[in-house]
């Protein structure tokens, strides 16, 4: 850890400045960090921090930091599970400040990645972007084929860069861990590895690409909703070509325009919906910027780095969630949550039932079409939160899209009820649910998967055996259940050593009365009634055993 310190200093001096620049110099100071603050201040601020909110703080101190820290906070911007809505709302203004990067680097990634000069790769190229972010920027090209395209290139040492932030950040959090109490609390490091391995991904390009191409070979059936073609043969983990897309805005196609707003609000919402509930791979960051609209009100959708993915276990639960939340039944909203693996076995089921049922009570006088599913769903992920019980990021990205894909549709055409729109798909999941054929295949399968344990059985007892006889095995044991078996040790031995206290005083009765009727001489044991007294003590010792026994119910 202080290898990794040394190493990237200059960075943890700009990060710790940072915090105290935007009013979190007491986390700093807890983490034990305070000599590594940086006696001058961030510039260009022309506010003070007091002027400013927590949530718009937390935002331009991630802006200030750069692409990683705003990637991160973008996709924290999904757990509405973990974050107050306030602090939401200013992660998703989030804004890419960055510069664009000159055309000759640009021109040296391409080269380098395709391995052709550029002249040869298109026909031609604008060295002017359209657009640049944190990651990469895109230009405008055209293919030798005559195809119009554009081409997104990944941001020169974009990836060293996010590298070194991550392991400092990493580090940074584990520290935190042992200081601070509510960073441990949180799970805070095991938030940031799940946020870290989504932007991994997202940097990529050949995932974006294969993204793309899921959702078209998932959507040709799919006459209203269409994504970018990809040309596989100018695309790499750094450059990502597509066709260019002629649109508008889905939010600024309107009727002034010449867009049928209805038609657009309903083929975006059954498209999104059959993602959703038919395949279980959607796109996992519907926002406006991503949504265009043809003419002919088609909707195109673009920038496939963030998906959502649901097995198919997972969207029959899903199906009998929204049958729970429908029918406003708590017990049935319950066993969803435990099918989808969102609620622990440790949990308090009696208080869940009851935050559950306070749920119910909210949406219960209110008409079905006027309920926001995924605020309904945002409502049920905040519940199990508070339960300590850790949502799938798939079904946080879920609850968000599903917010995003209501917002555009009231937007558009408030008087479509989302309701309408969903219900359809999920009566085909329930279908699917308590299909028999769907019975027949989970049952084959867990045919065969006990098939492979029996087969595998001999093998793993002989491993066992094995371990026991070297001594290899290993026991998990929990401190009560250490108690409880020193307990049960100590009740066993003290009726053993009771038994064997018994067994010698017979012996004993047994050896005076044989001796006695073998000799003549008068002896002073003889004088005492041994007989009637040794029986009376083994009769009252045998029937007090007896009745112990018998208490303990293990006869």
């Amino acid at each position: 850890m202080l290898k990794k310190r040394m190493r990237y200093l200059s960075r943890y001096q700009d990060i710790i400045t940072a915090l105290y620049h935007y009013g979190f110099g007491q986390i700093v100071r807890d983490m034990g960090l305070l000599e590594r603050r940086k006696r001058t201040r961030s510039k260009n601020k022309t506010k003070k921090d007091s002027d400013l909110t927590v949530a718009k703080r937390i935002r331009l101190l991630l802006e200030e930091l750069g692409p990683t820290f705003i990637k991160l906070g973008q996709l924290a911007s999904t757990r509405a599970d973990l974050f107050p809505q306030h602090v939401l709302n200013e992660l998703e203004e989030l804004q890419d400040n960055v510069p664009s990067f000159s055309y000759r680097e640009a021109k040296e990634i391409l080269e380098e990645e395709l391995d052709a000069p550029i002249e040869q790769l298109f026909r031609s190229f604008n060295p002017e972007p359209l657009a640049a972010a944190s990651i990469g920027q895109v230009h405008e090209a055209e293919l030798p084929t005559g195809e119009s395209v554009v081409v997104k290139i990944r941001r020169p040492h974009i990836q060293h860069t996010i590298e070194t932030d991550l392991a400092i950040i990493e580090d940074l959090l584990e520290l935190a861990e042992d200081r601070i109490a509510w960073v441990k609390k949180f799970r805070l490091i095991d938030l940031f590895h799940e946020f870290a391995s989504a932007l991994k991904q997202e940097i990529n390009y050949k995932n974006e690409a294969q993204n793309a191409e899921r959702i078209k070979r998932q959507s040709k059936n799919e006459t209203t909703m269409y994504s970018p073609i990809i040309y596989s043969a100018y695309s790499s983990m750094k450059v990502l070509t597509m066709s260019k897309v002629e649109g508008t805005k889905i939010t600024e196609a309107t009727y002034e325009k010449g867009y049928d707003q209805e038609v657009v609000a309903e083929r975006f919402a059954t498209g999104m919906f059959e993602q959703i509930f038919v395949h279980g791979f959607f796109h996992g960051d519907p926002h406006p910027g991503n949504i265009f609209v043809t003419k002919n009100n088609d909707i195109i959708l673009i920038d496939f780095g963030m998906v959502g993915r649901l097995s198919d276990e997972m969207r029959h639960s899903l199906a009998l969630l929204v049958q729970g939340l429908k029918s406003r039944h708590t017990d049935r909203v319950m066993e969803a949550l435990f099918a989808m693996d969102i609620v622990h076995e440790d949990v308090d089921r009696p208080r869940l039932h009851d935050d559950l049922d306070y749920l119910r009570l909210k949406y219960y006088d209110v008409p079905m079409a006027e309920i926001s599913i995924g605020e309904a769903v945002q409502d049920l992920f905040a519940v199990a939160n508070q339960h300590d019980c850790l949502i799938p990021p798939d079904l946080t990205m879920l609850g968000k899209a599903l917010l995003a894909v209501e917002s555009i549709v009231s937007h558009l055409a408030p008087s479509i009820a989302i309701i309408d729109i969903v219900e359809p798909f999920g009566r085909i999941l329930i279908k699917e649910r308590y299909d028999p054929r769907r019975f027949a295949r989970k049952i084959q399968k867990e045919t065969q998967d006990s098939f492979h344990t029996i087969r595998l059985l001999p093998k793993d007892v002989s491993n066992t055996l094995k371990d026991i006889r070297d001594g290899k095995l290993k026991v998990s044991i929990s401190i009560g259940e250490i108690k409880d078996l020193i307990r049960k040790v100590d009740r066993i031995s003290n009726k053993l050593a009771f038994s064997v206290v018994l067994l010698s005083f017979s012996i004993i009765m047994a050896g005076v009365i044989i001796g006695g009727s073998l000799t003549a001489e008068p002896t002073i044991l003889l004088q005492i009634p041994a007989i009637e007294i040794g029986l009376t003590i083994t009769s009252l010792m045998f029937l007090w055993i007896i009745w112990a026994i018998f208490r303990s119910g293990r006869f």
